[in-house]
């Protein structure tokens, strides 16, 4: 989104300046979101590399022991399912990024609640974007319209008219006002 884009829609430059500001805030959040989970994610890499690397050095020092060699495979067993959970947490994690941000892009009034109607098992992520997620989401947004924030549209909006108080000249017709009735009582 770019300020020029909200001039161009009809958006003051004082109210595009704001809406910048604020979706600024936005993007920095979900920024530094992004950030804690790739530095967890690499931290978990490394240490999947570093265990790794451990286990076949103790392979190398175990050959001719057929009980540490079997504990050994035991570990590397277990090692591997632990990195296949992981990597499978991890693709889940950067799935359930992808989609919050795709809500907030979308303009979700609460990206959870959103994304409790929305079926996860069929939504992709394929080269960092979203498969099966846009039908989904223009779905929820014709059948639940009001999880999402609304265009305001300023059409045809009628203005009040507001009058002054007291009572407007003319309208009482020859009758004299108050004030008038006490000057002629008093001969001014």
């Amino acid at each position: 989104m770019k300020k020029e884009d909200l001039i161009a829609l009809g958006i003051d430059e004082d109210t595009a300046k704001n809406v910048m500001a604020l979706h600024g805030k936005t993007v920095t959040q979900l920024n530094a979101q992004v950030a804690t989970a790739e530095s967890e994610r690499d931290s978990a890499k490394q240490e999947l590399q570093a265990n790794q690397a451990e286990l076949d050095t103790l392979k190398e020092s175990a050959k001719g022991n057929e009980d540490l060699e079997k504990q050994l495979a035991d570990l590397q067993t277990k090692f591997d399912e632990s990195k296949t959970n992981s990597e499978k947490q991890l693709a889940e994690q950067q799935k359930d990024f992808a989609i919050k941000l795709a809500l907030k892009e979308a303009q979700a009034l609460d990206e959870d609640i959103v994304l409790t109607q929305l079926d996860k098992d069929t939504i992709k992520v394929v080269d960092g974007k979203l498969q099966g997620f846009d039908e989904q989401l223009k779905s929820l947004q014709e059948s639940k319209a009001f999880l999402f924030q609304q265009q305001e549209q300023n059409e045809d909006k009628p203005t009040p008219t507001i009058f002054a108080g007291g009572i407007p000249k003319g309208a009482g017709g020859n009758e004299k006002t108050m004030v008038q009735k006490i000057q002629e009582r008093l001969g001014e």
